[in-house]
């Protein structure tokens, strides 16, 4: 039994990597700004590196750019996403969503397979943790 919770522990922890992955781009690509991205202003191209192995086992580094709003003004972002090492080559432009300093690469039907995979891991996660605390070692007896 107790099996079942620890992997139910580790199904919710895990989970979080693809929900983050998936969940945060998705938010930005609804409610954030539309932006045209590029790095064609910045003398240095620094790159975050990538935390293990995005998207199902590590998180996303990011990448200075510039973005300009549809009729706004130029301002400098840390781009995330996917293809950030090798989408924006020098004047090269991209279309990313975000709001602030910050701006996330939508790639549509796999982002949304990634977040409902989290989804279920992190379902069946709780699923396995509760199941293991419902049932009790011994028949409580009445005291009558």
């Amino acid at each position: 039994m107790r099996a079942l919770r620890w992997l139910g522990v580790l199904l919710v922890c895990y989970s979080l990597v693809p929900l983050v992955n998936a969940t945060v781009p998705a938010v930005a690509h609804l409610a954030g700004q539309r932006l045209t991205v590029s790095h064609d202003g910045s003398d240095s191209y620094e790159c975050l590196s990538e935390l293990g192995a995005p998207p199902l086992a590590g998180l996303y580094g990011g990448c200075d750019a510039y973005a300009r709003p549809e009729g706004g003004e130029l301002r400098q972002v840390t781009l995330r996403g996917p293809s950030e090492q090798t989408f924006l080559r020098p004047k090269a432009r991209a279309t990313a969503w975000g709001w602030g300093r910050q701006a996330y690469l939508w790639e549509g039907t796999p982002t949304t397979l990634l977040g409902v995979a989290g989804l279920l891991l992190f379902l069946l996660g709780v699923s396995l943790l509760i199941r293991g605390f419902r049932r009790t070692p011994e028949v409580l007896k009445s005291p009558a």
